[in-house]
């Protein structure tokens, strides 16, 4: 009997690791319980994303926007960082494994897939998404970004996690 799913989705590195997270931005001591949930039940790998933030300005980092990490070095670090997840994405998929998407988090100036921060939140694409989907463009709309207010405001938290749960089961966006 195989054990494996074969499917797998990318999550964005402070979904798997809080510590990561600009200091008064965190919303756990250790992971999102309930984005991992969501991905383990329904069968689906977890691939964590490295967290250029963190590589490019550590751990104690202050809060900055889109416009602070929108520069050459930055994006190099990003394209650096990706190299060894996108030959593991290009791997598994080879092996016709299914990537069954991408979660981001919205609001992050590296990491928003529809919402960025530039001197407040708005609609655009993180710096270091720019780079993942120029690199992997067939996860182009086939993503989800966990939602700012996510794991503070109840509603907002069970409507995420109804989605999650949907596009990790059917492989698709509700």
């Amino acid at each position: 009997m195989a054990r494996r799913s074969r499917r797998l989705i990318l999550l964005a590195h402070c979904i798997l690791n809080q510590n990561a997270v600009v200091q008064p931005l965190a919303r756990a001591p250790a992971v999102l319980q309930g984005v991992v949930s969501a991905c383990v039940e329904a069968g689906v790998g977890l691939l964590q994303l490295p967290c250029p933030e963190m590589v490019a300005r550590g751990p104690e980092r202050a809060q900055d926007d889109r416009r602070g990490y929108d520069n050459d070095a930055y994006r190099a670090l990003c394209r650096n960082l990706l190299a060894p997840l996108v030959a593991q994405v290009r791997a598994y998929r080879d092996a016709g494994y299914e990537v069954v998407g991408l979660v981001g988090i919205g609001n992050s100036p590296s990491c928003g897939l529809d919402t960025t921060n530039e001197g407040g939140a708005r609609p655009g694409r993180g710096v270091f998404m720019e780079e993942l989907l120029a690199l992997l463009p067939e996860l182009e709309g086939r993503y989800l970004e966990v939602p700012r207010r996510y794991g503070q405001d109840p509603a907002v938290t069970a409507a995420f996690d109804v989605r999650l749960q949907s596009f990790c089961a059917k492989g698709d966006l509700p």
